[in-house]
């Protein structure tokens, strides 16, 4: 029997950065039920923050890894890797998740790299790779294709994210 998800956009979240220590501690990797390797962001200078809901703060709800591009060229904050936990993905191995969580948890993840990229000075311009199956979802929340599978939020785009979201 499929229970209904709910929309965590009804819900009050926080985030959190990571050590790797945490990462270790809480199995966040494959065997953990995640499809990333969460320790190798650290390896190129990333912070990983957690997204949680405030009511349960112990859950991890999505995860992702962000750092700033000084690049005069970019300077914009780059993601690397962006994951809804586990217990909140819409398919795990090609199949639906019956006893999905909570939607709309990816949409959270970017609004909040776009609010991270406003408080960290590089005017909500985010970057990041998608894969295949996720560009268009990355185009309905306002980002613009720049070259291949490479994505930028704007001010514009990543102001109505932060707007709606937070």
């Amino acid at each position: 029997m499929t229970k209904p998800s709910k929309d965590i956009t009804q819900y009050p979240v926080s985030f959190t950065r990571l050590e790797r220590r945490d990462i270790v501690e809480r199995q966040l990797n494959t065997r953990g039920g995640w499809a990333f390797n969460w320790l190798k962001p650290y390896s190129q200078d990333y912070e990983v923050h957690a997204m949680v809901l405030e009511e349960k703060p112990v859950i991890i709800q999505g995860l992702i890894a962000l750092k700033g591009n000084d690049d005069p060229d970019f300077m914009c904050i780059d993601v690397e890797l962006i994951e809804s936990a586990p217990q909140n993905k819409k398919m795990i191995n090609g199949k639906t998740n019956p006893n999905r969580e909570f939607f709309n948890c990816g949409k959270i993840l970017v609004a909040y790299a776009c609010l991270y990229s406003f408080r960290k000075g590089y005017e909500g311009y985010v970057e990041l790779t998608s894969k295949s199956s996720k560009m268009s979802f990355y185009e309905s929340l306002g980002a613009k294709q720049t070259y291949g599978q490479n994505f930028l939020f704007n001010t514009v785009s990543a102001n109505r994210l932060v707007t709606k979201y937070f």
